[in-house]
């Protein structure tokens, strides 16, 4: 398991491996204390890769076919969320 950060080259997005299969994904806006920062997981699943959110809907999934699509997705969406606050 790495424990650096994924090199995603957004502002918005820290992807931060947890484990071989799992990351980690927050909003870099947000303080590391703040409720808000934790976004959602990736989880490398049979087949591709599932993001769960955490917020604004805690448990939707989306699945992607490679971790690079989820992360670039992942990403997207957060451009079109306001800043928290």
């Amino acid at each position: 398991m790495t424990t650096n950060r994924e090199k995603t080259g957004d502002t918005l997005i820290d992807v931060v491996p947890l484990s071989e299969t799992t990351w980690r994904v927050c909003d870099t806006r947000c303080d590391e204390g703040d409720s808000r920062h934790i976004v959602g997981y990736i989880h490398s699943i049979a087949g591709g890769y599932e993001v769960m959110w955490m917020r604004p809907r805690p448990g939707v999934t989306y699945r992607y076919a490679t971790f690079e699509d989820a992360v670039r997705e992942t990403s997207r969406r957060m451009r079109l969320v306001r800043r928290p606050g």
